[in-house]
């Protein structure tokens, strides 16, 4: 790693008893009530990071299905797929185009660039009826933008901002944390041309998606299913920067070799 934000320790702490986020909540206000109530606070180039979940429910991005009439398009999506034609109509409400879709598979581009599984709508974990999901942030980053800067004007200091979301990735099994937007923090390390191996070498293509890793090592402590800790307090890297945000980590359609 670039030794301008390698270190020999990094420690991530749990925000404790965040409570059921509702649509307009407060949720920078809430964190910071539960990082008092923690005895925490927040350092100068801490990086906060947050699930989208509780970013999507105060933005009240849920969706009745029952409200939702599919089109001709949905329908016939929807028997290729074995998939509810509502559920397919919000998916294409959200993608800019469709990457596969065969017998339970419904993989789309987002709107946001994410190459993403039924485009990241979700029915887990919202505390609403099973006709209900809830979809992603419309902007992610003016999101953690926002977060960002009340807890800059509140502690005075400096600080990055990373939502975050869990993926499937195409090779291999499991979900892993991505990031899905961010506000003053390096995303990416692009160190081709630049740094050197310990051989000498100059390296030719390492580029090094920073705020993945992050959100990954973030979701250890967040779980995937009822542990309810959906802030985490990073410590230990200098990455805060306003240079790039997670659409710098996004790979254009014309380099994408399997689309």
């Amino acid at each position: 790693m670039n030794k301008k934000y390698a270190g020999s320790e990094l420690n991530l702490t749990a925000i404790q008893n965040i409570p059921e986020i509702n649509p307009d909540d407060d949720v920078p206000h809430i964190i910071n009530r539960c990082l008092t109530d923690q005895n925490l606070d927040l350092k100068n180039k801490d990086i906060l990071v947050i699930a989208q979940k509780i970013i999507s429910k105060s933005e009240d991005r849920f969706v009745d299905l029952k409200t939702v009439k599919p089109s001709e398009k949905a329908l016939e999506i929807s028997k290729k797929t074995d998939k509810d034609p509502r559920l397919v109509e919000s998916i294409l409400g959200e993608a800019n185009e469709i990457i596969r879709a065969e017998k339970g598979i419904l993989v789309v581009e987002h709107k946001l660039g994410h190459i993403l599984a039924n485009a990241g709508i979700d029915r887990s974990n919202i505390a609403r009826t099973s006709d209900h999901v809830l979809l992603l942030p419309k902007d992610p980053d003016a999101s953690a933008r926002k977060i960002k800067n009340y807890f800059q004007g509140l502690y005075k200091i400096k600080i990055g901002v990373l939502i975050t979301d869990s993926i499937g990735r195409a090779w291999r099994l499991g979900t892993t944390g991505h990031a899905l937007g961010s506000s003053g923090i390096k995303t990416l390390m692009d160190l081709r041309n630049n740094e050197f191996d310990r051989d000498g070498r100059l390296l030719q293509s390492t580029v090094i998606g920073v705020a993945d890793q992050i959100a990954s090592a973030s979701t250890l402590l967040m779980g995937e299913s009822s542990e309810g800790t959906p802030a985490i307090i990073v410590r230990g890297l200098d990455l805060c920067d306003d240079s790039d945000t997670v659409k710098d980590l996004i790979r254009s359609a014309e380099e994408d070799l399997f689309r």
